[in-house]
């Protein structure tokens, strides 16, 4: 019988309490918890920018590399880097040097890297904010490129394929920074395939705040998310309107 009770009660509790939650998620509504996700705050549209970066994979030198890229935005989401160049300098790291001294190894003749030329599709799906240290808001997002061009070594030319990801930092809407990895893959005889990683450092410009695929424009308001703020917890003390 005590058995029957607890199950009637509790049933009974359940019916009670549920009405009750679906109030209580009502309330949180209407007051204002629930935020809607605001939109991206900057619009790139024509990025011109300055790389410099370091080659570290290879055994027998490092590469050190300078260039640029220009990158068409179509969207928050999907960018086209139309063109992209960086020239690498290579600094000798003495391993060849070290084994001829050790082991009278004779050079190895291995193409050294030197420039590469590409082309890729761009997808930026995160974008957000977060507190440096509790006392800055960073802007940034995040993206994955994937493309291919060609890359020129010592003794010639080599179709290259490249993917790799990046994070980018806003400064507001003209001025960026970049840090991009990319992994780049080349053929190679008679090793098969060789794989350049490659690491850069980029400033990034933006010119434009509407694109093409876009009807208007997106002006930069700082206070924007504070405006939102407002609206759904409006200062009690202020005056109403109605009593203006």
């Amino acid at each position: 019988m005590s058995l029957r009770l607890f199950a009637a009660a509790t049933i009974a509790a359940a019916t009670i309490a549920a009405p009750t939650f679906a109030r209580a998620d009502d309330d949180e509504l209407d007051s204002g918890r629930v935020i809607a996700v605001e939109p991206r705050p900057y619009a790139l549209v024509h990025e011109f920018a300055l790389s410099a970066g370091i080659l570290p994979a290879d055994a027998f030198y490092t590469g050190l590399s300078l260039g640029g890229s220009y990158t068409l935005h179509f969207s928050d989401l999907w960018a086209w880097e139309a063109l992209s160049f960086h020239y690498s300098g290579n600094v000798d790291t003495g391993l060849e040097k070290r084994l001829g001294e050790r082991w009278s190894a004779g050079p190895t003749g291995d193409a050294e890297f030197r420039y590469l030329v590409g082309s890729n599709a761009v997808f930026a799906p995160l974008f957000g904010k977060f507190t440096l240290f509790n006392s800055a808001i960073i802007t940034a997002s995040t993206y994955l490129a994937l493309g291919g061009g060609f890359a020129r070594y010592t003794d010639g030319f080599r179709p290259q394929v490249s993917v790799g990801p990046g994070l980018r930092i806003f400064f507001g809407q003209v001025l960026s920074t970049r840090f991009d990895i990319r992994n780049v893959i080349v053929p190679d005889q008679p090793e098969g395939l060789e794989y350049v990683l490659h690491f850069t450092f980029s400033i990034a410009f933006n010119f434009g705040n509407q694109r093409a695929t876009e009807s208007e424009a997106v002006v930069e308001d700082p206070n924007r998310g504070f405006k939102a703020l407002d609206e759904l917890y409006p200062d009690p003390t202020a005056p109403r309107e109605e009593d203006r």
